[in-house]
């Protein structure tokens, strides 16, 4: 059509002369001639100005035409589609409808009168203003040639035709008529759109529907979807989105699909889809029944329609969306990961939501419950897919079987199961494991048989969110009452409590003289080179301080426990370096002493340390005391030194001593009160070990072992090393002074000598040696207080800087520990640091921590 909206008479010529001689065959001229007379006469009837049925009628009227073409041969039906087409490009939407109309009235004639009768209805003439070629021929009738007009009425109306014109009876049946034809053929092509939804909610192609492989969704088909008006097209397109969700859940129960769900659970959620999937195929096995019986019985008063078939899948339509959402959201997971992606929808406003996340949670749970089941009552595993939130290692030696054989994975704990309730899960399989494989007692606890019964019967009280289920009271009692066997057995039979206390007396240097002892005894032997010291003649040592410091004159029972241990000894290391205490049990207690093993070894090393040093200050001191009759001939001489020694010396023990003080009792004293008050309160191994860990936290914070205090170990090292260096100062003084005291001895000796002979006195040149002599040692003497005051210099250094890092701590009770190492303010009036006053918080923190102590 042009812009002015005016037909193209030639265009319309030429393809109303080639349908004309695909359809009337010989008499195609004939029929054209009537045609074009007829455009010629009335050119209204093929125009149109904007009628609101015209969209709606088109697609009716296409169909039609493709059913009474088909009726004769395909190949009319071929050529027709083609014109239609080219009909298609070269004019609009609103333009074709009196056209086509047009044509089928032509193609429609009576095949009784060998296609002559034409009948033509131009209601649009120039008394109608609307200009539309309507379907009824209440107007003119033309005859082609044979006076056909009135055999033509008289065939379609089934009575007697009176005029050229008819009767109005004539025309109302008439349209009666082709009003009937109208119903039935819409009633037709309904019936096939209701097939394509069938076939598409199954997720199978149509005559109107094709489904794209990649994404499963559906569209209309290129050829015949033309032929739908948008209304029928776009209901079709609405209804063919249950075909596109059943397509998205059907992958997930398909082996060969990349989102096939694997794994115990994965095949416990495909079961219950599967279920889902099959209800859903007797709903539209129902929908294809009815339109099966529909057809045959044909017309009738409740039809179905595609409104009514919309009616039937909103539910279904909603209910598989809703499947393909939580099944995406299950994709890639596995196990307990699984469970908590359903467990998301679980409590979703929609009822019909969480009515189905349930469902599929009960069936993907299946193989929990009987996972649970197993491990709450035998301590049995079964997991080939690896989806247990408790995981079970085999590689796991036997003194480490209660720390490291099982342990939860944190990725597999559903998230309706706590933390808390998964350690108690975990602990009772555990307990169960460790009573009958390591303690050898396999007594049944009746509560486990209930707990069986309930995880069969009310499964779904695990996805509770109130912890006072039966599931969970059970689950706490089967904990409790395991635990406690377990703790019985540690405690009583075995001894637990004893352990950890012969532990603390000798590991952690706890019991009265055993380390002095042990010290004195071991003295000449670790001052050796470590490669010259063997591991008996040491233990021989050590029982030997034992029996000493023991208060039974029986054998220890802890010399069946007690062992020296030595650490890998490097180039020039000494006994010192390498030699350790070492504590070893076996059976139950094994596996759990065995993983602190390693820390009672660094505790004691430190602790031994300290110990050496406060031994070795203690044999200066005695030294000193000693000499100090020893070296009266030559007091006047080094008296000087002597104060300075004795000053440094002082000092050093007072540190050592109150650092001493404040390790024994107040970190390892305190931390055992508090641990024996838990141990006593525990009502599980596990709270004895939690304890227990948090004991040896403390020990190690306290001797400055732990990340947070390694600046104050560097500081000690320092002070260590002055206290080193002043032991080997006054070996090589006292050396110095007794040669000293001998040349002097020996040249008294020589006077005397001489006073016997006669000769009263010594010769110029024995005097001058003398004289010399003495020269040489009072200028060593010079350099040796020289040195000393340095060392007492460096001393002073560490300990300002190691006072200084306790002042601004933030363990409150390390500031503590600066007042009173420093407790005569000496440091504090040398260091302007340690002037200023404690910080609020400071001052809170030792506030709250006397409290605490009253």
């Amino acid at each position: 059509m042009n812009r002015n909206h005016q037909p193209n008479f030639p265009v319309i010529y030429e393809l109303l002369k080639q349908l004309c001689q695909n359809l009337a065959g010989d008499r195609s001229n004939d029929v054209l001639k009537e045609v074009t007379r007829l455009i010629a006469n009335k050119p209204n009837s093929i125009t149109h100005h904007g009628g609101t049925s015209a969209a709606a009628n088109e697609s009716t009227i296409v169909a039609r035409i493709n059913r009474l073409l088909a009726s004769r041969s395909q190949a009319s039906v071929n050529v027709f589609n083609g014109f239609y087409e080219e009909l298609i490009s070269m004019t609009e939407s609103k333009q074709r409808t009196p056209i086509l109309e047009f044509l089928f009235h032509l193609a429609d004639s009576d095949k009784s009168a060998s296609g002559s009768g034409l009948q033509v209805d131009l209601r649009n003439d120039a008394g109608f203003a609307s200009g539309t070629l309507d379907s009824v021929f209440s107007k003119l009738s033309v005859d082609s040639g044979i006076g056909g007009s009135q055999r033509l009425m008289k065939s379609r109306s089934g009575g007697t035709v009176t005029g050229s014109t008819g009767s109005l009876c004539d025309a109302k049946a008439l349209v009666a008529d082709d009003a009937q034809l109208q119903i039935a053929d819409r009633n037709e092509l309904e019936d096939l759109l209701i097939q394509d939804v069938i076939y598409a909610c199954t997720g199978i192609e149509g005559k109107y529907l094709r489904k794209n492989v990649v994404s499963g969704e559906f569209k209309l088909d290129h050829i015949h979807g033309r032929n739908l008006n948008a209304c029928d097209a776009g209901m079709l397109l609405r209804l063919a989105e249950v075909g596109f969700f059943y397509n998205k859940v059907s992958r997930f129960i398909n082996p060969k699909s990349d989102s096939y769900l694997m794994g115990n659970f994965g095949q416990g959620y495909i079961t219950a889809l599967q279920q889902e999937l099959t209800n859903y195929y007797g709903l539209i096995a129902n929908l294809q029944e009815n339109l099966d019986r529909q057809r045959q019985a044909g017309d009738g008063a409740e039809r179905m329609t595609l409104m009514r078939t919309m009616v039937w899948l909103v539910e279904p339509m909603e209910r598989l969306q809703w499947l393909a959402l939580i099944s995406d959201a299950c994709r890639e997971v596995k196990g307990g990961a699984l469970a908590s992606a359903i467990h998301k929808f679980i409590w979703h406003g929609d009822p019909m939501v969480r009515t189905i996340s349930r469902e599929l949670l009960q069936s993907a749970c299946i193989p929990l419950q009987q996972m649970l089941s197993q491990w709450l009552t035998d301590g049995k595993i079964v997991d080939p897919h690896c989806e247990f939130f408790i995981e079970e290692l085999t590689d796991v030696g036997y003194n480490r079987l209660w720390h490291d054989e099982f342990r939860l994975r944190s990725s597999m704990v559903p998230s309706f199961i706590s933390d808390t309730l998964a350690k108690q899960i975990l602990v009772i399989g555990k307990s169960i494991n460790f009573l009958r494989e390591v303690c050898k007692d396999r007594e049944p606890v009746p509560e486990r048989t209930d707990l069986k019964k309930c995880l069969n019967e009310h499964l779904d009280y695990l996805y509770s969110p109130h912890s006072n289920t039966e599931l969970h009271v059970l689950i706490d009692g089967v904990y409790l009452k395991t635990s406690k066997r377990v703790l019985d057995i540690v405690l009583g039979p075995h001894q637990l409590y004893d352990h950890l206390k012969a532990m603390r007396d000798y590991l952690l240097l706890g019991l009265g003289h055993f380390a002095d002892v042990l010290m004195e005894n071991l003295k000449e032997e670790l001052d050796r080179p470590a490669k010259d010291i063997y591991q008996q003649e040491l233990f021989s040592i050590v029982a030997a301080a034992v029996r000493k410091s023991a208060d039974e004159q029986e054998e220890p029972a802890v010399l069946s426990y007690l062992d020296v241990h030595f650490l890998s000894p490097c180039e020039g290391d000494t006994g010192w370096d390498v030699f350790c205490l070492t504590y070893k049990v076996q059976g139950p207690l094994g596996t759990i002493f065995q993983p602190v093993q390693c820390t009672y070894r660094a505790l004691f090393k430190q602790l031994w340390n300290m110990k050496r040093f406060q031994f070795i200050l203690y044999g200066i001191w005695r030294n000193h005391m000693l000499s100090t009759r020893c070296f009266k001939p030559i007091a006047s001489d080094i008296g000087l030194i002597k104060q300075h020694l004795q000053s440094y010396c002082s000092k050093m023990i007072n540190i050592i001593t109150q650092m001493q003080y404040y390790i024994l009792y107040e970190v390892i004293e305190c931390s055992w009160v508090q641990f024996s008050a838990r141990v006593k309160q525990a009502k599980a191994l596990d709270d004895v070990l939690e304890a227990h860990d948090k004991f040896l936290d403390r020990i190690r914070t306290g001797i400055f072992l732990d990340q947070s205090t390694h600046l104050f170990s560097s500081c000690l090292e320092q002070i260590f090393s002055s206290v080193r260096k002043l032991d080997e100062w006054q070996m090589n003084f006292y050396k110095l002074c007794n040669r000293e005291l001998d040349a002097r001895k020996e040249f008294d000796e020589y006077i005397q000598s001489s006073e016997a002979k006669g000769t009263y006195g010594v010769n110029a040149e024995r005097a001058l040696e003398r004289d010399e002599a003495q020269q040489e040692f009072e200028a060593k003497l010079v350099h040796c207080q020289k040195a000393l005051i340095a060392i007492g210099v460096e001393y002073e250094n560490s300990v300002g800087h190691f006072l200084y890092q306790l002042a601004v701590s933030p363990i409150e009770s390390l500031p503590q520990l600066c007042m009173r190492l420093d407790y005569n303010e000496y440091y504090k009036h040398r260091d302007e640091r340690l002037s200023v006053p404690l910080t609020f918080q400071h001052m809170r923190k030792s506030m709250a921590n006397n409290f605490a102590r009253k």
